[in-house]
């Protein structure tokens, strides 16, 4: 009967004739906090002129060298929050990530970035409006069946709590996760970037309770949503409808599984005597 230990790194050691063998997690979550991945993307976006770069050139605008494990983490970490991608070799910004180094668009950013990790978007759902177990032995164990390593739980524990932390979530406590309160109602829908998911969703918050028409069971993102489409009858550019659905669309992505994008593209086919008259916006 062969003996199987574990080491420090969480795999046994081939000693002796022992079997390697590696205890791994089974859902995603960065070993670093949104902060590091934020500062790589800086670096990119003020060193590299916010264009790709190969692993070669970022490591040497961060000081660093592409193998070095801080490097690696780094990299790794702005790709799970969903700050950076790699295509074809060469390391480029994400939509979410421009929005993020964006100061009038940031703090939005960093509330979609900490639910792009499965892990912690896991987390806020299942505690939505709930306390979170005590730390640090139920936390852990919360995260243990979640899918966390029983060697790693600790390293994700501090990661999420870090991570809730810069994203504005323990702004009432750490013993809960609550969406920030961003609002973006001085910004008219058809104004804002196509790149932007939902920044006005994300205003739920300070919207969402008493007075929703019977909609408080509805998921947050869901109220937000329809509490962003204006008034019947009134002017609601073709533009403004798709930046809106796309948003839709964005918003399940977080909210669902399942592989493909949706893209609303507009053809505009209104004749000149179909346009609204003067006066009538």
């Amino acid at each position: 009967m062969e003996r199987i230990t574990l080491d420090e790194t969480g795999t046994s050691g081939d000693k002796q004739g022992q079997k390697t063998t590696r205890f791994q997690s089974t859902i995603q979550f960065p070993y670093a906090d949104l902060e590091s991945g934020i500062d790589l993307v800086r670096v990119i976006h003020e060193k590299c002129g916010g264009v790709s770069c190969s692993p070669d050139q970022l490591a040497a605008a961060m000081g660093q060298t592409p193998t070095s494990g801080n490097f690696r983490l780094k990299l790794s970490t702005a790709r799970i929050f969903g700050l950076a991608a790699t295509s074809t070799g060469r390391i480029e910004i994400t939509d979410l990530g421009f929005e993020i180094v964006d100061p009038s668009r940031e703090k939005a950013a960093r509330a979609r970035a900490f639910l792009e990790v499965e892990l912690f978007r896991r987390v806020y759902e299942d505690f939505e409006q709930k306390q979170l177990p005590p730390r640090p032995a139920a936390f852990e164990l919360m995260l243990e069946r979640f899918g966390v390593s029983k060697k790693q739980k600790s390293n994700a524990r501090r990661a999420l709590d870090r991570s809730a932390t810069q994203a504005g979530f323990y702004q009432h406590g750490m013993d809960r996760l609550v969406m920030p309160n961003i609002s973006t109602r001085n910004v008219p829908t058809d104004r804002m970037p196509s790149a932007q998911r939902s920044e006005q969703i994300i205003e739920t918050v300070a919207h969402s309770g008493g007075g929703d028409g019977g909609n408080s069971g509805m998921h947050p993102f869901i109220r937000g949503l329809l509490g962003a489409l204006p008034e019947p009858e009134t002017l609601w550019t073709i533009e403004g409808r798709a930046k809106w659905l796309q948003a839709a669309a964005n918003i399940f992505d977080l909210m669902y599984k399942g592989d493909g994008q949706i893209s609303v593209t507009v053809t505009n086919s209104a004749h000149p005597e179909q346009e609204p008259q003067s006066g009538s916006d």
